[in-house]
């Protein structure tokens, strides 16, 4: 019988159109547990837990939290450049109505959320590999040596014995504003020390940066990470006290991981590419690595000497017109302990002109950065031999 006199076909050639029921599935998120120093879930939290601080605003318009990210940057440059504690206890609560703190970090945790491209730890863990940052120059451009196990008689039977695996000293690094603490998290080689003003996790200790104990000699950093701090801190001759800041903590191999929105280098009037190379020169810091995304600027930079820098001083100093550029800036001034800022330096960041540089990050939503071993990193990465 022919095709077009089954009494079947017209509803057969109707749902044709239609996608089969498994491609209209949603897969379920799976919720993001707290972890531990290792990447395993924290004490007394469930792996099933609820959703993320990120999952909270999963449904909000993008446009919504970027105002509330833009409007707490604001209000924290306000704090910063006002000296009047009425004024600063007026400008706290403004930020409080808004959520304060935890708001903010949510709606940050939002445009970093793995589903919308990751955390900003994978750029840092691919270069520290390909640099192999922590192996011992003698051991770098060895072969690694192939582990040949022993042969031994145990009950009149053949038997391989292996030799233990060698102890490695993990990877030190300090994540500075981690937040939950999970940009490192999946890495077992890097050992993470997690700090943040408003913790979201167990494992993240709650410290203002400048206030953070350094450690002693043989408990220095190999790594320091401000990702998203720098821009953060609202006062501009803060700004470059952080990048002085950081050195305390190091090794004198360390290194430090600077992430900005691409902005503020890109549409800057006080910012560029070239110049901030050159304040993290003064501030005592080389260009290793360098990378633009779409949305941020990652810097791997190495110690300078002894992180003394070249003694120039960095004003507020316009390098590009237009009306529609944002303000961001950072003040350096080595010889002073107020960093040099004039008075009314740091109030010119925001009056007169709409700053836009957080209104240009929309959120950030990071790359992906594929090729980077997680399970079992160590045994590609090798640890670092002691």
């Amino acid at each position: 019988m022919p095709h077009t006199n089954n009494p079947n076909a017209a509803k057969r050639k109707a749902n044709r159109n239609d996608a089969p029921k498994f491609l209209k599935r949603q897969k379920k998120q799976k919720p993001t547990p707290a972890v531990d120093g290792d990447g395993d879930a924290a004490d007394g939290v469930d792996g099933a837990a609820g959703p993320s601080c990120a999952s909270a605003l999963a449904n909000i318009p993008r446009a919504e939290y970027t105002k509330l990210i833009n409007d707490y940057h604001a209000l924290e440059k306000n704090i910063a450049a006002t000296n009047d504690p009425k004024e600063k206890e007026r400008l706290r609560a403004k930020q409080e109505a808004m959520g304060g703190l935890q708001k903010y970090q949510e709606a940050s945790l939002h445009g970093g959320d793995k589903s919308r491209g990751g955390e900003s730890g994978k750029w840092c863990v691919k270069q520290l590999m390909e640099l192999k940052v922590g192996v011992a120059p003698s051991d770098k451009g060895k072969e690694k040596a192939k582990v040949v196990p022993k042969i031994v008689i145990v009950d009149g039977k053949e038997t391989k014995v292996w030799p233990p695996k060698p102890v490695r000293e993990k990877l030190r690094l300090l994540d500075v504003g981690a937040i939950t603490g999970t940009s490192f998290a999946n890495w077992k080689w890097i050992d993470t020390t997690c700090i943040d003003l408003n913790p979201q996790a167990p494992h993240v200790q709650k410290y203002d940066f400048f206030d953070f104990p350094v450690p002693s000699q043989d408990k220095l950093f190999d790594v320091v990470s401000l990702s998203l701090v720098v821009n953060f801190i609202g006062s501009l001759s803060k700004r470059g006290e952080i990048l002085q800041h950081a050195h305390k903590y190091l090794k004198p191999t360390g290194l430090l991981y600077l992430v900005l929105p691409l902005p503020c280098l890109t549409n800057s009037r006080y910012c560029t590419h070239e110049r901030l190379e050159s304040i993290l020169t003064t501030t005592g810091w080389e260009k290793v690595r360098q990378h633009d995304s779409a949305k941020l600027t990652y810097w791997l930079c190495s110690r300078v000497g002894e992180g003394k820098g070249d003694g120039k001083v960095w004003k507020k100093e316009e390098v590009r017109a237009g009306v529609h550029r944002n303000n961001f800036c950072i003040l350096v001034n080595t010889t002073s302990g107020d960093n040099g800022a004039k008075k009314g330096e740091d109030e010119e960041e925001w009056t007169g002109v709409k700053d836009e540089e957080e209104e240009e990050w929309k959120g950030v939503e990071e790359e992906e950065w594929k090729g980077v071993q997680e399970d079992g990193a160590e045994e590609e990465w090798g640890g670092i031999a002691n």
